[in-house]
């Protein structure tokens, strides 16, 4: 354009980057398809002004648009961005290099998850050959008090939204009345988790899936990510000295050791 300098042409490039950005952030902050007005409010521009944006987003994979709905999710790209980002943590790169072998030794699919802003996110699976069907993939995020990852991360929680999400779950399970015992219930379970260095599920988040989950401790001996394997309650074997929890539970002491974990952390 005549009369626009290098420096101003430049400027304006990034001003329409960062208003894209203020468009993904918002769907990476809400995890859920979501339709324009709300993003247009959310992101604080006009819909028509989203829209132009959502059009070329969409073009290169950054987000999707249902066909059915119209409403909009992060897309393929914005995913493999993430995954990106999540490998460059040590935890990542650490358990992968052993998730594998513990799935080939308990034939069970075994699952990492870190710690994300809303709770556990799920970075990475390894199916068996007989893979249990749940609704979790990549980049979902579970519950808090009723899946042995949550219960891992709040056991050894290394923020304050933990219990701020135990407290909100708690809360819609339990009436005002029982909320005290619920809360402390679950206390006493975390103690249990503790004390084992084990959390272990059977058909509480969905009827006919089990699971057992091991935290992996950092260099500082700071929770970093578990590592859990899940099957079929029915054919799972859980028992604390059985194979299928002792391998978790040697994997995840292997993993914490390659992180630099004091051998105290992992005991």
């Amino acid at each position: 354009m005549a009369g626009m300098s290098t420096d101003d042409s430049e400027r304006k490039g990034i001003q329409s980057v960062e208003v894209a950005g203020a468009i993904l952030r918002v769907l990476a902050d809400l995890r859920i398809p979501v339709a324009l007005t709300e993003l247009a409010a959310r992101a604080g521009m006009t819909p028509s002004k989203a829209h132009r944006y959502l059009i070329s987003l969409c073009r290169i994979g950054l987000v999707i648009q249902d066909a059915d709905t119209l409403k909009y999710a992060a897309g393929d790209l914005s995913l493999g961005l993430g995954l990106s980002a999540l490998g460059r943590i040590d935890v990542v790169r650490a358990a992968s290099a052993e998730m594998a072998a513990l799935r080939d030794r308990i034939d069970e699919t075994v699952a990492l998850s870190v710690w994300g802003n809303r709770g556990p996110v799920v970075v990475r699976f390894e199916e068996s050959a007989h893979p249990v069907t749940v609704n979790v993939r990549v980049g979902s995020v579970l519950p808090v008090t009723t899946t042995a990852f949550g219960r891992i991360f709040a056991a050894w929680p290394r923020s304050a939204a933990v219990g701020d999400l135990v407290e909100a779950e708690l809360s819609a399970i339990a009436d005002a009345g029982e909320r005290d015992k619920a809360r402390a219930d679950f206390e006493g379970t975390l103690d249990r988790v503790r004390d084992r260095g084990l959390a272990r599920i059977q058909g509480l988040l969905l009827p006919g899936v089990a699971a057992v989950a091991a935290p992996l401790f950092d260099h500082g001996g700071q929770l970093a990510g578990a590592l859990a394997a899940i099957g079929h309650q029915a054919a799972m074997d859980l028992r604390w000295t059985g194979t299928i929890v002792e391998a978790v539970a040697e994997t995840a002491e292997k993993v914490s050791a390659a992180l630099g974990a004091p051998p105290a952390a992992t005991k």
